[in-house]
Formats: C-alpha cells, sequence, structure tokens
C-alpha cells in the first residue's frame, strides 16, 4: 500500500506489543512498499488501514469478527 499523506498517531502500548503487530503485519503480507529505508519492512499502519477499510466497508462484521478474536478490555488477566 502505498501512502499518500503522512499523518502520526502516537498510542502508549504494552512493551511486546509492537512487535506483535510487526510480526502480524508481516505474516498477513502488509509491508512498506515505498522507497525507503523500511522497504520490505512490516506494516503495521497498513494493517491498521486495512482494518478501518473494512470497517468502513461491513461495520458489523468487522465488529462480529473482533468480538471472537479480541480479549475484552474488562476481562480478568489470564
Amino acid at each position: 500500500m502505498t501512502r499518500n499523506y503522512r499523518w502520526t498517531w502516537n498510542a502508549r502500548i504494552q512493551k511486546d506489543t509492537l512487535a506483535a503487530l510487526q510480526t502480524m503485519a508481516g505474516e498477513l503480507g502488509f509491508v512498506v512498499t515505498q522507497a525507503s529505508r523500511y522497504q520490505g519492512r512490516p506494516s503495521p499502519p497498513d494493517m491498521l488501514d486495512a482494518l478501518a477499510a473494512a470497517y468502513r466497508l461491513d461495520p458489523a462484521a468487522t465488529l462480529d469478527a473482533l468480538r471472537v478474536l479480541l480479549v475484552p478490555p474488562d476481562a480478568p488477566d489470564a
């Protein structure tokens, strides 16, 4: 995915979350395609853009899928 914009959003995440997001992005084929020093590396932002696109296309189905996969924020720690 080639970006026509540059927008930055920072969020505090758990220490190991970035590595997990990078691994997921890479395994799903979301990699930086723009010629740069990051070309070919996993791209969590592109993966998040695709998630948002899926939500815009079909909010109910996207939420249903995420409800099946995600641990609810109020769930006790396992």
